[in-house]
This record gives structure tokens, sequence and C-alpha cells, in this order.
């Protein structure tokens, strides 16, 4: 295995003539000489913590992302060009370690953006996939109350601030969790403010993932 050191953006794709229009893309806003193409993930191993891999999942044969492990390799791995049936089966995606995903009518409008956004070691999921990948693991909800506990008793969590975790889950918005626990909206606000500050995080989506590495450690353990 190579070790990848620096903070490098590679493009794996089979397409070159999207290839070209990404790079045209990135050029304004990236040094040209950080930017790495290459045909597929072979060699990407040992990435540095800044690396952050660009996957165009519409050029590459099945099976594809069963076959990466991000945390092993290492960087931050976004999915590009992905369809319908990849955001419907977004918890498993989340769960293997990427950072993003995009669907191919989005990937060059919002590309830029979301590298931003991984950079800052935030996570770039539409509301929709990140909402249905919540609702699949508190659907299970003797695991995720028990995870819920474990998390509120980690981070002294309030009982109200449970109530308020748990209606993050369900990516509801602070108005619609003060309709649902009869509480004005800035109270709600004061509420996420306050878990936002005893967790350590900076963004819902960075909460949103403490329910999943929670559950994986849970399932770890019983396995």
């Amino acid at each position: 295995m190579n070790s990848q050191k620096g903070k490098l953006l590679y493009i794996v794709s089979t397409n070159q003539a999207w290839k070209e229009v990404v790079l045209a893309i990135l050029a304004s806003g990236f040094d040209s000489k950080t930017i790495v193409e290459t045909k597929n993930t072979d060699n990407l191993w040992d990435l540095s913590s800044e690396s952050i891999v660009i996957v165009d999942k519409s050029s590459l044969a099945p099976p594809l992302l069963s076959d990466i492990s991000p945390p092993q390799r290492g960087g931050h791995w976004l999915i590009v060009n992905a369809g319908a049936a990849d955001e419907a089966n977004i918890s498993s995606i989340i769960s293997l370690g990427f950072s993003g995903l995009i669907t191919t009518e989005f990937t060059l409008e919002m590309l830029t953006r979301a590298i931003r956004t991984i950079q800052k070691n935030q996570l770039w999921f539409s509301r929709d996939a990140m909402s249905l990948a919540l609702k699949v693991l508190v659907q299970s909800a003797d695991n995720c109350q028990n995870s819920l506990n474990d998390l509120g008793a980690k981070y002294t969590l309030s009982c109200r601030e449970k109530q308020v975790f748990f209606h993050l889950l369900n990516g509801s918005s602070n108005k619609e969790i003060a309709n649902q626990l009869h509480l004005s909206p800035s109270t709600i606000k004061c509420h996420v403010s306050s878990i936002l500050l005893k967790t350590g995080k900076r963004s819902r989506s960075q909460i949103n993932m403490l329910l999943m590495d929670t559950e994986n450690n849970n399932q770890t353990r019983i396995n």
C-alpha cells in the first residue's frame, strides 16, 4: 500500500469527458496541483485525514460501495452521480463510513459546496436522505431507546434534551419540534444549542451521527 500524504482531492472515474468538466469546475476554488485523477480505487489506501475522494458511481462497475471501507482507507469519501436506489439505501452507505452522497441531477451544481462542507469535517447528505436513514434506526425501537439512553448518560442530557434529540433524528425543524412538544421555538433553539455544546458537535448532521455510531457499537458488542 502506498501512503498518500497531504491535502489532496482524488477524482475516481472512467468517464474522461466528465472528469474534464469537474476539473474545470474545481479549478477556480482549489489548487490544481492537489487534484489527482484515477480510474479506480485500487491504490487509494492510507489517505491523510485531509484527503477527499470523489467517486463517480455511474462510471464504475458494481459492486463498488461494499468493496470500499473509508475508515480503513482513510480520508473522506464522497459519492457522486448516485441514483435513487443509492439514496434509498442511504443508511447502509452511512454505516460504511462515507461522508456524503450527491445524486446525478445535483452533482455538478453541489460538488464544490459538498467538498467545502466535508473539509470542515461535516457530512453532505440531502435532508430527505438523512431523514430516511434515521427513520430506519428509529424504527428499531428497543435498540434506538437503548442508544438514546446511552447518549443521554454519556453527555448528561436532560429529559427534555433527549426528547428534542429524538425529534432531531426524525429530521424535524425547530418549529416542528416546538409544536410537537408544545414549547416555543426559542426554547427549542436553546435546547439544540445545549445539545451541541454538551456533545461537542457543530451541526445537526454531526448530532445525527452520534446515534448511528452508538447503534453500530451496540451491534458490535452483541455480535
